[in-house]
């Protein structure tokens, strides 16, 4: 993946990720060694993000970025990109880690914990970056 792909990927609004789509790529790259060429740049770091999709904390779980409920909005500046940036250097950064150091590293550093923690337990997301 080219720091280029993930750029594409988290700014364009029409973007859904499916998981059967990332497994299928996952299963064409698994055995493929892709270092990028360059660090995670600074403005997707430091960006704006908002998602959509099913969230759920607690007992509350929602579609976010609809007409009744906003995306979730969160502040990447806030968050720690060092695990995300080191793996993905490393070549080793993975669709399930980086969402998993995605929720732990930004969102909750973001917006806290929530009451029981952040889940995204729908099957599709739009991610925007602003």
């Amino acid at each position: 993946m080219t720091t280029k792909t993930l750029i594409n990927w988290l700014s364009d609004s029409e973007y859904n990720v499916r998981r059967s789509y990332r497994d299928i790529i996952h299963t064409a790259y698994e055995n493929t060694a892709i270092v990028p060429a360059e660090p995670i740049p600074d403005h997707v770091k430091n960006g704006q993000f908002e998602i959509s999709g099913k969230v759920k904390t607690g007992n509350d779980e929602r579609e976010r970025g609809t007409r009744r409920a906003a995306p979730l909005r969160i502040d990447g500046s806030r968050g720690t990109w060092d695990e995300i940036e080191e793996l993905w250097l490393a070549g080793e950064l993975t669709d399930d880690q980086f969402e998993d150091h995605f929720i732990d590293d930004v969102i909750v550093a973001d917006i806290g914990e929530g009451t029981d923690g952040w889940e995204f337990p729908g099957t599709s997301y739009s991610v925007e970056l602003r």
